[in-house]
């Protein structure tokens, strides 16, 4: 059977404070919750030695309840933010040993063979929870409400369980996303989209920090519809965002905040392009959410400078690391920019959350049907319009005859960036020559980002009481001077350029 769900992550037990708190709210609204129930789950999960399930994106486990067992088969299906989509397979077992076998054949993948890969099972790692679970009738609907708390562990390493899970049993998904924005109203809650068989195989295998880059255009077909162009764009920036996110939390490495922050940016701007042809309330309403919530991430663009100057592999390490004194006070203010915006907390905000909530619930309600046209219309009916105003707004910004100095390029790097994301999100209907056109205008981009670095480095300087100030500040003039020189090449180049659409 198909199961449709959302998942939430919580820091804290969040049972108490769900019977104080939010039961009255609900009863408030017309909702009814019905006694909890409380069982104690233990899941052993299995996998080949060479990890078959989990190179297809499937979970199976051998859940025990009282001495009762099943095994579960829960396939990749879709998964939308915090809105899970996919079959889940349930078969009885007399005892705690899996069977393949006993599930019908066309659940597996065509090439396997499940009587061959059954004699392969091995455990790989187990989930020991309470689940305190509860059903919420809501407007003739029913959503299972439940409690996960525990721990996930392998034979060496266990790692903490804290979900709440709630599940469509019957009538509108609409239900189930009014009961999430209900819930994370009045809790402490990160929307996943992590499941606890993906937490096991990170404990199994360790939490690599490694940065997913995007790819270098968002996959579009030549008939794509405005409407599903939009949908790619939208699932793209949230799937990047809360990759990054879940990363960070489990490693706290600093680099993965860009990311974050590069995916809320793209989730603006495909709400931005998209919204004259898809406008609608919840539309709208997301665009005006997600300007908010990106102000809370400015402080993001000082540490990013701040992580320039201080890294090894930037051009400002020869000279920079001749100077201790300055790296330790700009790795103080790094730690101190991080420490002040806490951004553990900000993944847990409810703005965040809500954000997540409404995107998941715009792709899959797709809400503009009921209030605009031309949504079913191939995308490139509006792709060619939308890259020339672009490219029109670059001409007018960055004019051939003007010199530019640091302050003009730092003003146009907002409408540069959102030029290139609209360039990400369109020019895979047209790659003929795409990439030579974009090439000196992300040149351009990188070069802001220096610049910028050398602004943060130049006020350090003037702020600290630093040996060698004046002999630095006279490399910083000219590292700035150099670095225009070059910018200024690349822009006559990149005005010469013809467009690719």
């Amino acid at each position: 059977m198909a199961e449709i769900e959302i998942k939430f992550v919580t820091r804290h037990n969040a049972l108490a404070l769900f019977l104080d708190t939010v039961v009255p709210v609900l009863s408030d609204m017309g909702m009814d919750v019905s006694k909890a129930h409380e069982k104690q789950l233990q899941n052993d999960y299995y996998d080949t030695s060479n990890h078959d399930f989990q190179h297809q994106k499937m979970g199976f486990r051998v859940r025990g309840n009282n001495g009762r067992f099943e095994q579960t088969l829960k396939t990749h299906g879709r998964v939308s933010g915090g809105l899970h989509e996919r079959a889940e397979y349930n078969i009885p077992l007399k005892d705690a040993q899996p069977d393949l076998r006993l599930f019908d054949k066309d659940v597996w993948p065509p090439e396997w063979d499940a009587d061959v890969i059954n004699t392969k099972l091995a455990r790989q790692f187990s989930t020991h929870f309470t689940r305190t679970a509860f059903e919420v009738g809501c407007h003739g609907s029913v959503i299972e409400l439940v409690f996960d708390e525990g721990e996930v562990k392998t034979g060496k390493a266990r790692a903490p369980i804290q979900e709440i899970e709630l599940e469509l049993l019957e009538g509108q998904v609409s239900e189930l996303f009014l009961l999430a924005t209900v819930l994370n109203e009045k809790l402490e809650l990160r929307l996943s989209d992590v499941s606890k068989a993906a937490q096991g195989y990170q404990l199994l295998h360790g939490v690599n920090p490694q940065v997913k880059p995007l790819p270098a255009f968002l996959q579009l077909h030549e008939e794509e519809t405005t409407e599903n162009a939009f949908a790619k764009s939208a699932q793209c920036a949230l799937a990047h965002w809360q990759h990054h996110e879940h990363l960070y939390l489990e490693t706290g490495s600093v680099k993965l905040l860009s990311e974050v922050a590069d995916s809320l940016r793209l989730l603006l701007q495909s709400v931005s392009l998209y919204l004259p042809v898809l406008q609608c309330p919840e539309m709208l309403e997301l665009h005006k959410q997600v300007m908010k919530f990106m102000q809370v991430w400015l402080w993001q663009e000082d540490l990013q400078s701040l992580r320039y100057l201080l890294s090894k592999k930037s051009l400002f390490n020869k000279c920079l690391s001749k100077y201790p004194s300055l790296l330790s006070y700009l790795q103080g203010r790094k730690a101190g920019l991080i420490h002040a915006h806490a951004p553990d907390a900000l993944f847990y905000d409810k703005a965040s959350t809500q954000i997540k909530i409404m995107v998941s619930e715009i792709l899959y309600s797709r809400p503009w049907r009921e209030h605009a046209k031309g949504y079913d219309m191939p995308v490139t009916e509006h792709a060619k319009g939308w890259l020339s105003q672009d490219w029109q707004a670059v001409q007018q910004s960055l004019p051939r005859a003007q010199a530019m100095g640091p302050a003009n390029y730092i003003a146009i790097e907002n409408m540069l960036r959102q030029t290139m994301w609209n360039g990400f999100l369109l020019a895979d209907l047209f790659p003929a020559e795409r990439d030579q056109f974009r090439a000196p205008w992300l040149d351009i981009l990188t070069g802001i980002e220096e610049l910028k670095a050398l602004l943060v480095l130049k006020q350090t300087l003037r702020e600290s009481e630093l040996e060698s100030q004046e002999e630095l500040m006279q490399w910083v003039e000219d590292k700035t001077n150099n670095l225009l020189n070059v910018m200024e090449r690349t822009r006559q180049v990149g005005m010469q350029s013809d467009v690719y659409w």
